[in-house]
């Protein structure tokens, strides 16, 4: 983790708090494609599937779906290849909201989302490189995200995962 004062917590309290919240009774999208209605987490907090869908967030799932197995390429911002904050960038561009290109520059210009409120469409930050965030996705709820996986291009993700969780270092939101 970085040393810096900032926006997001770090550690085990943080990971520990998202997976409580990742099943709050915030918004989260239950249309068609992926299925963001998945197993409950682990800590035995119950699904929030049935919400209500913004059509902001049925605007941004279908963006999100569209980019569903582009190959992930270190740099890339297309379709043709794509590495992790060059998707969550150009899914909000494609929203019509401009966010800085790489990971730790989104998380210093997003609003800090605290993890009681972790909703649709903000972006999750990880430490994977042991050096500060290096890692982000885009949260479509129920303790889902989507990212650009260096060995499997733009997947679904369970924050469950305990590679993710335990390298979860904050959550920012631009919506």
């Amino acid at each position: 983790m970085r040393d810096r004062p900032g926006p997001f917590m770090s550690g085990a309290p943080l990971a520990a708090l998202l997976a409580l919240a990742a099943c709050s009774p915030a918004p989260v999208y239950t249309g068609g494609g992926i299925d963001c209605r998945g197993a409950a987490w682990s800590a035995g907090v119950s699904s929030s599937a049935g919400e209500p869908v913004t059509g902001g967030d049925r605007r941004m799932m279908d963006i999100i779906e569209g980019w569903i197995g582009t190959p992930y390429r270190y740099g890339g911002e297309t379709k043709d290849g794509v590495d992790c904050s060059g998707f969550t960038q150009a899914v909000f561009a494609e929203m019509g909201i401009a966010i800085p290109r790489t990971a730790s520059t989104q998380a210093e210009a997003a609003r800090q989302v605290r993890p009681g409120d972790l909703r649709f469409g903000d972006i999750i930050f990880f430490n994977t490189s042991g050096s500060g965030i290096s890692h982000c996705g885009i949260y479509i709820g129920d303790g889902f995200f989507v990212h650009a996986s260096s060995s499997r291009g733009v997947v679904r993700q369970s924050l469950a995962n305990p590679y993710f969780f335990s390298r979860i270092a904050g959550a920012g939101r631009f919506l």
